[in-house]
């Protein structure tokens, strides 16, 4: 099933893609609802994932019609997940690929994570000696499931999109793939599920 002849790049997602750190976040935006007494759905958030916190903040704000200050939220949420000492681990089989694939292509991760968070994660790793460039959060001002944050990683990596696949593990993602023009494989428990082209 899986073809990466083709293209010059891959691009990584993050959180839940390269290293099951969603765990981690689920049980910081748990701690955040149960504080500001707001309703954890945790199958709805999880489909939220590759979104900022502060993106998420204002999505479960509106689909509560709760009038919270979105900020305190987000620092609340935040706050948890740093201290979550253990963030995860990286997922083998799209680890692997990374290394297969790391002197053979050019690699990118493009992540709804912020800068310091991303970083925290990828420390645990030898993932930063692997890939080209990195694009966080705080690199693009429209975020997944707009194509921002892929279509950076292209330039960053000085490829045209249409020579860059994609491996995600969330809807926004396939979604962002989708309209950066990239194709994208589709990560789900750890294994690859589908392959979703992008025309």
């Amino acid at each position: 099933m899986l073809d990466l002849n083709k293209y010059k790049g891959i691009i990584f997602d993050l959180d839940g893609t390269l290293v099951n750190s969603m765990v981690a976040h689920a049980r910081a935006w748990k701690q955040t609802c149960n504080k500001f007494d707001i309703p954890y759905d945790k199958e709805w958030l999880d489909q939220l994932g590759g979104m900022p916190s502060r993106k998420v903040t204002l999505e479960i704000l509106k689909r509560y019609n709760l009038s919270i200050d979105p900020q305190l939220i987000t620092t609340d949420k935040i706050a948890n997940f740093e201290a979550i000492e253990y963030k995860g681990d990286v997922i083998p089989t799209i680890y692997t690929i990374l290394r297969q694939q790391h002197k053979l292509k050019k690699i990118g991760i493009g992540t709804g994570a912020q800068a310091k968070h991303a970083h925290g994660i990828l420390a645990t790793t030898d993932i930063p000696s692997l890939i080209d460039t990195i694009v966080t959060s705080d690199d693009v001002d429209n975020h997944k499931p707009n194509p921002d944050t892929f279509l950076k990683v292209a330039e960053q990596l000085d490829l045209d999109p249409t020579d860059c696949v994609v491996f995600e593990d969330t809807l926004i993602g396939q979604y962002a793939a989708m309209a950066a023009g990239m194709d994208c494989y589709m990560v789900e428990s750890g294994e690859i599920t589908a392959f979703i082209p992008a025309y």
